[in-house]
Protein backbone atom coordinates (compact mmCIF):
# COMPACT_ATOMS: atom_id res chain seq x y z
CA UNK A 1 0.00 0.00 0.00
CA UNK A 2 0.90 3.54 -0.59
CA UNK A 3 0.07 5.73 2.47
CA UNK A 4 0.16 9.75 3.26
CA UNK A 5 0.63 10.80 6.73
CA UNK A 6 -0.55 14.11 7.65
CA UNK A 7 2.18 15.30 9.71
CA UNK A 8 1.72 18.67 8.69
CA UNK A 9 -0.03 19.82 12.46
CA UNK A 10 3.67 18.53 14.16
CA UNK A 11 5.23 21.24 15.93
CA UNK A 12 5.57 19.61 19.43
CA UNK A 13 7.63 16.63 21.26
CA UNK A 14 4.73 14.62 22.44
CA UNK A 15 3.12 14.44 18.63
CA UNK A 16 6.41 14.27 16.71
CA UNK A 17 7.64 11.15 19.41
CA UNK A 18 4.41 9.66 17.85
CA UNK A 19 4.62 10.14 14.65
CA UNK A 20 8.59 8.70 14.21
CA UNK A 21 8.19 6.14 16.21
CA UNK A 22 4.46 4.76 14.40
CA UNK A 23 6.40 5.19 11.37
CA UNK A 24 9.16 3.17 12.38
CA UNK A 25 6.78 0.48 14.04
CA UNK A 26 5.05 0.32 10.38
CA UNK A 27 8.22 0.29 8.15
CA UNK A 28 9.00 -2.83 10.99
CA UNK A 29 5.64 -4.37 10.48
CA UNK A 30 5.05 -3.87 6.65
CA UNK A 31 7.95 -2.69 5.07
CA UNK A 32 6.62 -3.56 1.70
CA UNK A 33 4.38 -0.26 2.01
CA UNK A 34 5.46 3.04 1.08
CA UNK A 35 5.01 5.49 3.07
CA UNK A 36 4.93 9.32 3.09
CA UNK A 37 5.06 11.97 5.59
CA UNK A 38 3.55 15.08 4.82
CA UNK A 39 5.29 17.69 7.24
CA UNK A 40 5.36 21.41 7.69
CA UNK A 41 8.51 23.84 8.23
CA UNK A 42 8.90 23.76 12.01
CA UNK A 43 8.35 19.65 12.77
CA UNK A 44 11.26 18.30 15.10
CA UNK A 45 11.40 14.68 14.23
CA UNK A 46 14.05 12.07 13.38
CA UNK A 47 11.96 10.68 10.21
CA UNK A 48 12.90 6.89 9.94
CA UNK A 49 14.81 5.49 6.42
CA UNK A 50 12.56 4.09 3.74
CA UNK A 51 10.01 7.40 4.70
CA UNK A 52 9.79 9.66 1.83
CA UNK A 53 9.93 12.93 3.00
CA UNK A 54 7.30 16.03 1.66
CA UNK A 55 8.63 19.58 2.81
CA UNK A 56 5.39 21.42 2.89
CA UNK A 57 6.04 25.34 3.45
CA UNK A 58 3.96 27.68 5.66
CA UNK A 59 3.06 31.19 5.43
CA UNK A 60 3.41 33.63 8.17
CA UNK A 61 0.25 32.67 10.51
CA UNK A 62 1.55 28.87 11.08
CA UNK A 63 -2.29 27.49 11.88
CA UNK A 64 -3.94 28.96 9.15
CA UNK A 65 -1.41 27.48 6.61
CA UNK A 66 -1.65 24.25 8.07
CA UNK A 67 -5.07 24.38 7.63
CA UNK A 68 -4.58 25.86 4.10
CA UNK A 69 -2.21 23.49 3.28
CA UNK A 70 -3.97 20.30 4.53
CA UNK A 71 -7.09 21.07 1.83
CA UNK A 72 -5.12 22.20 -0.63
CA UNK A 73 -1.61 20.27 -0.83
CA UNK A 74 -2.76 16.91 0.52
CA UNK A 75 -5.23 16.21 -1.74
CA UNK A 76 -2.79 16.97 -4.70
CA UNK A 77 0.21 14.95 -3.13
CA UNK A 78 -2.39 11.97 -2.50
CA UNK A 79 -3.32 12.27 -6.30
CA UNK A 80 0.42 12.59 -7.08
CA UNK A 81 1.52 9.21 -5.37
CA UNK A 82 -1.28 7.33 -5.78
CA UNK A 83 -2.22 7.10 -1.83
CA UNK A 84 -4.19 4.46 -1.00
CA UNK A 85 -5.14 5.47 2.47
CA UNK A 86 -4.17 9.02 4.35
CA UNK A 87 -3.36 8.62 8.02
CA UNK A 88 -3.96 11.83 10.37
CA UNK A 89 -1.61 11.83 12.97
CA UNK A 90 -4.16 14.27 14.89
CA UNK A 91 -7.63 14.12 13.86
CA UNK A 92 -7.53 18.00 12.62
CA UNK A 93 -6.77 17.01 8.78
CA UNK A 94 -8.18 17.87 5.37
CA UNK A 95 -11.66 19.23 5.29
CA UNK A 96 -12.20 18.87 1.84
CA UNK A 97 -12.73 15.12 -0.51
CA UNK A 98 -9.32 13.35 -0.66
CA UNK A 99 -9.23 11.23 -3.16
CA UNK A 100 -8.08 8.51 -1.21
CA UNK A 101 -10.02 6.65 2.49
CA UNK A 102 -9.00 9.25 6.28
CA UNK A 103 -8.03 6.85 9.25
CA UNK A 104 -7.68 9.10 12.53
CA UNK A 105 -6.15 8.08 15.68
CA UNK A 106 -7.63 9.42 18.10
CA UNK A 107 -5.77 10.79 21.37
CA UNK A 108 -8.37 12.10 23.65
CA UNK A 109 -11.25 14.65 24.44
CA UNK A 110 -9.50 16.25 27.30
CA UNK A 111 -10.27 20.04 25.14
CA UNK A 112 -13.52 18.85 25.98
CA UNK A 113 -13.82 17.03 29.27
CA UNK A 114 -11.35 19.24 30.63
CA UNK A 115 -12.23 22.79 29.52
CA UNK A 116 -10.30 24.54 31.73
CA UNK A 117 -7.28 23.41 31.19
CA UNK A 118 -7.69 25.04 27.62
CA UNK A 119 -7.37 28.66 26.07
CA UNK A 120 -10.82 29.19 24.17
CA UNK A 121 -9.21 29.81 20.99
CA UNK A 122 -7.75 26.03 21.20
CA UNK A 123 -11.10 24.96 22.31
CA UNK A 124 -12.79 26.32 19.48
CA UNK A 125 -10.22 25.48 17.00
CA UNK A 126 -9.99 21.50 18.33
CA UNK A 127 -13.82 21.73 17.92
CA UNK A 128 -13.91 22.80 14.44
CA UNK A 129 -11.13 21.39 12.69
CA UNK A 130 -11.18 17.60 14.39
CA UNK A 131 -12.87 15.66 11.05
CA UNK A 132 -14.28 12.82 13.31
CA UNK A 133 -17.26 12.48 10.37
CA UNK A 134 -15.25 12.10 7.72
CA UNK A 135 -12.75 9.39 8.90
CA UNK A 136 -13.44 5.85 7.32
CA UNK A 137 -12.10 4.32 11.02
CA UNK A 138 -10.56 5.32 13.91
CA UNK A 139 -7.96 3.85 16.43
CA UNK A 140 -8.66 4.73 19.92
CA UNK A 141 -4.77 4.74 22.03
CA UNK A 142 -7.28 3.90 25.31
CA UNK A 143 -10.47 1.98 25.67
CA UNK A 144 -11.20 4.98 27.52
CA UNK A 145 -10.52 7.25 24.35
CA UNK A 146 -13.11 5.33 23.04
CA UNK A 147 -15.46 5.14 25.32
CA UNK A 148 -15.60 8.85 25.55
CA UNK A 149 -15.51 9.48 21.58
CA UNK A 150 -18.44 7.29 21.18
CA UNK A 151 -20.29 8.80 23.84
CA UNK A 152 -20.46 12.01 22.69
CA UNK A 153 -20.66 11.33 19.07
CA UNK A 154 -22.62 7.83 19.46
CA UNK A 155 -22.99 8.29 15.53
CA UNK A 156 -19.29 7.05 14.58
CA UNK A 157 -20.67 3.33 15.59
CA UNK A 158 -21.31 3.18 12.17
CA UNK A 159 -17.70 2.81 11.24
CA UNK A 160 -14.65 1.16 13.09
CA UNK A 161 -13.96 2.53 16.08
CA UNK A 162 -10.99 0.29 17.28
CA UNK A 163 -8.46 0.39 20.53
CA UNK A 164 -4.32 1.15 19.14
CA UNK A 165 -2.56 1.16 21.90
CA UNK A 166 0.75 3.03 21.73
CA UNK A 167 4.04 1.75 21.82
CA UNK A 168 6.57 1.79 24.46
CA UNK A 169 9.50 -0.29 23.13
CA UNK A 170 11.44 3.32 22.11
CA UNK A 171 12.72 3.42 25.84
CA UNK A 172 14.59 0.09 25.12
CA UNK A 173 17.65 1.97 23.21
CA UNK A 174 17.62 4.94 25.99
CA UNK A 175 20.85 4.80 28.57
CA UNK A 176 20.46 2.61 31.22
CA UNK A 177 22.27 3.41 34.50
CA UNK A 178 23.89 0.46 36.23
CA UNK A 179 21.95 1.14 39.65
CA UNK A 180 18.89 3.22 39.65
CA UNK A 181 19.23 6.76 40.89
CA UNK A 182 17.30 7.67 44.28
CA UNK A 183 15.39 10.36 42.97
CA UNK A 184 11.49 10.35 42.36
CA UNK A 185 10.80 11.62 38.91
CA UNK A 186 7.31 13.63 37.87
CA UNK A 187 6.49 15.48 35.36
CA UNK A 188 5.10 19.67 34.99
CA UNK A 189 4.91 20.58 31.23
CA UNK A 190 0.69 20.64 31.45
CA UNK A 191 -1.78 21.42 33.90
CA UNK A 192 -3.09 17.94 33.93
CA UNK A 193 0.10 16.61 35.65
CA UNK A 194 -0.73 18.44 38.75
CA UNK A 195 2.71 19.59 39.67
CA UNK A 196 1.14 22.02 42.67
CA UNK A 197 -0.32 17.85 44.19
CA UNK A 198 3.20 16.48 43.79
CA UNK A 199 5.22 19.44 45.90
CA UNK A 200 2.24 19.16 48.80
CA UNK A 201 2.90 15.68 48.82
CA UNK A 202 6.55 15.65 49.02
CA UNK A 203 5.61 18.26 51.81
CA UNK A 204 3.86 15.55 53.44
CA UNK A 205 6.06 13.01 52.93
CA UNK A 206 8.90 15.34 54.41
CA UNK A 207 7.22 15.82 57.54
CA UNK A 208 6.94 11.74 57.52
CA UNK A 209 11.04 11.50 57.03
CA UNK A 210 10.87 10.62 53.81
CA UNK A 211 14.31 11.09 52.71
CA UNK A 212 13.94 9.99 48.49
CA UNK A 213 14.81 13.28 46.75
CA UNK A 214 12.04 14.61 43.73
CA UNK A 215 13.26 16.30 40.65
CA UNK A 216 10.56 17.60 38.34
CA UNK A 217 10.86 18.44 34.73
CA UNK A 218 9.35 20.10 31.80
CA UNK A 219 8.51 23.33 33.68
CA UNK A 220 8.62 25.93 31.14
CA UNK A 221 9.77 29.84 31.74
CA UNK A 222 6.65 31.23 32.61
CA UNK A 223 6.10 28.38 35.00
CA UNK A 224 9.69 27.69 36.68
CA UNK A 225 9.69 30.50 39.04
CA UNK A 226 6.40 29.93 40.78
CA UNK A 227 6.93 26.29 41.47
CA UNK A 228 10.25 26.75 42.72
CA UNK A 229 8.63 29.66 45.04
CA UNK A 230 6.36 26.89 46.15
CA UNK A 231 9.25 24.61 46.80
CA UNK A 232 10.99 27.33 48.87
CA UNK A 233 7.52 28.18 50.57
CA UNK A 234 7.47 23.96 52.14
CA UNK A 235 11.18 24.64 53.08
CA UNK A 236 11.90 22.03 50.33
CA UNK A 237 14.76 23.63 48.39
CA UNK A 238 17.16 20.34 49.09
CA UNK A 239 15.12 17.80 48.53
CA UNK A 240 12.89 18.96 45.05
CA UNK A 241 14.43 20.00 42.28
CA UNK A 242 12.32 22.22 39.36
CA UNK A 243 14.04 21.54 36.06
CA UNK A 244 13.12 23.34 32.70
CA UNK A 245 12.68 21.59 29.09
CA UNK A 246 15.73 19.29 29.05
CA UNK A 247 17.50 18.06 25.36
CA UNK A 248 16.18 14.86 24.27
CA UNK A 249 19.54 13.32 25.25
CA UNK A 250 19.37 14.75 28.61
CA UNK A 251 15.83 14.09 29.16
CA UNK A 252 15.87 9.94 28.42
CA UNK A 253 19.04 10.28 30.84
CA UNK A 254 17.03 11.75 33.82
CA UNK A 255 13.72 9.42 33.31
CA UNK A 256 16.44 6.47 32.54
CA UNK A 257 18.51 7.04 36.14
CA UNK A 258 15.21 7.99 38.37
CA UNK A 259 14.32 5.25 40.96
CA UNK A 260 10.48 5.83 40.59
CA UNK A 261 8.01 7.73 38.82
CA UNK A 262 5.16 9.81 39.93
CA UNK A 263 2.17 10.62 37.54
CA UNK A 264 -0.72 12.08 39.08
CA UNK A 265 -2.57 13.27 36.22
CA UNK A 266 -5.88 14.00 36.55
CA UNK A 267 -6.24 12.77 32.31
CA UNK A 268 -5.15 10.93 30.22
CA UNK A 269 -5.55 9.52 26.96
CA UNK A 270 -2.78 7.10 27.57
CA UNK A 271 -0.41 7.94 29.83
CA UNK A 272 2.74 7.43 27.96
CA UNK A 273 5.63 8.27 30.74
CA UNK A 274 4.19 5.12 32.92
CA UNK A 275 4.14 2.67 29.39
CA UNK A 276 7.81 3.76 29.43
CA UNK A 277 8.62 3.43 33.57
CA UNK A 278 7.10 0.07 33.58
CA UNK A 279 9.42 -1.22 30.12
CA UNK A 280 12.50 0.66 31.93
CA UNK A 281 11.86 -1.12 35.55
CA UNK A 282 11.01 1.88 37.16
CA UNK A 283 7.89 1.59 39.95
CA UNK A 284 5.33 4.34 38.91
CA UNK A 285 2.64 5.73 41.02
CA UNK A 286 -0.56 7.15 39.50
CA UNK A 287 -4.03 8.13 40.41
CA UNK A 288 -7.43 6.70 39.68
CA UNK A 289 -7.51 8.22 36.13
CA UNK A 290 -9.10 5.53 33.81
CA UNK A 291 -6.72 5.03 31.00
CA UNK A 292 -3.64 5.22 33.39
CA UNK A 293 -5.53 2.35 35.38
CA UNK A 294 -6.52 0.83 32.00
CA UNK A 295 -3.20 1.17 30.84
CA UNK A 296 -0.89 -0.35 33.94
CA UNK A 297 -3.43 -2.96 34.80
CA UNK A 298 -2.75 -3.73 38.43
CA UNK A 299 1.30 -2.95 37.71
CA UNK A 300 1.37 0.44 39.21
CA UNK A 301 0.90 1.76 42.71
CA UNK A 302 -2.61 3.52 42.22
CA UNK A 303 -3.56 6.57 44.95
CA UNK A 304 -6.80 5.85 46.97
CA UNK A 305 -7.92 9.62 46.57
CA UNK A 306 -6.80 12.60 44.73
CA UNK A 307 -4.98 14.42 47.44
CA UNK A 308 -1.83 14.90 48.85
CA UNK A 309 -1.72 12.80 51.54
CA UNK A 310 -3.18 9.60 49.31
CA UNK A 311 -0.14 10.53 47.03
CA UNK A 312 2.34 10.31 49.83
CA UNK A 313 0.53 7.56 51.25
CA UNK A 314 0.95 5.76 47.61
CA UNK A 315 4.60 7.07 47.16
CA UNK A 316 4.94 4.99 50.50
CA UNK A 317 3.16 2.02 49.30
CA UNK A 318 5.34 2.20 45.83
CA UNK A 319 8.96 2.21 48.21
CA UNK A 320 8.15 -1.02 49.96
CA UNK A 321 7.77 -2.65 46.33
CA UNK A 322 9.86 -6.24 46.29
CA UNK A 323 12.03 -6.68 42.56
CA UNK A 324 8.97 -8.98 41.05
CA UNK A 325 6.10 -6.30 41.12
CA UNK A 326 8.98 -4.40 39.15
CA UNK A 327 9.56 -7.47 37.00
CA UNK A 328 5.91 -8.34 36.60
CA UNK A 329 5.28 -4.44 35.35
CA UNK A 330 8.16 -5.04 32.75
CA UNK A 331 6.43 -7.95 31.20
CA UNK A 332 3.02 -5.93 31.06
CA UNK A 333 4.69 -3.01 29.33
CA UNK A 334 6.16 -5.48 26.73
CA UNK A 335 2.92 -5.96 24.92
CA UNK A 336 2.60 -2.21 24.05
CA UNK A 337 4.92 -1.93 21.14
CA UNK A 338 4.99 0.99 17.94
CA UNK A 339 4.48 -2.00 15.01
CA UNK A 340 1.24 -3.39 16.73
CA UNK A 341 0.18 -0.19 16.77
CA UNK A 342 0.99 0.04 13.26
CA UNK A 343 -0.64 -3.46 12.57
CA UNK A 344 -3.95 -2.10 13.73
CA UNK A 345 -4.27 1.02 11.99
CA UNK A 346 -3.28 -0.85 8.63
CA UNK A 347 -5.46 -4.04 9.43
CA UNK A 348 -8.53 -1.01 9.48
CA UNK A 349 -6.99 0.53 6.04
CA UNK A 350 -6.98 -3.14 4.14
CA UNK A 351 -10.80 -3.67 5.75
CA UNK A 352 -11.64 -0.50 3.99
CA UNK A 353 -10.11 -1.32 0.20
CA UNK A 354 -10.91 -4.85 0.60
CA UNK A 355 -14.65 -3.10 1.41
CA UNK A 356 -15.39 -5.04 4.06
CA UNK A 357 -18.89 -4.29 5.73
CA UNK A 358 -18.57 -2.06 8.70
Amino acid sequence: MKILFDGLPITGQSLAIVSEHLLEGWLEHAPEDELHLAVGPNAELTVPDGVIVHQVPFGRSQTISRIHRQNTVLPRLAREIGADALLATLPTTAIVKMPCPKFLIAYDLRHELRPEQFSRMNRIQRRFSYRWEQAAAIGCISDRTRKDLLASRPHLADRPVVLAYLGGDHVDGWPRPHVPGDYALAFGQYGNKNVDLVIDAWGELEKRGNTRPLRIVGLGGSVRPQVEQKIADLGLTDRVTAMHWLPDDEFRKVFAGAGMVVFPSDFEGFGMPAVEAMRMDIPVVITPEPALVEVTAGHAEVMDGWDAPALADAVQRCEAWGPERVVEARAHAADFTWAHTASVMRELMVAELAGAPR
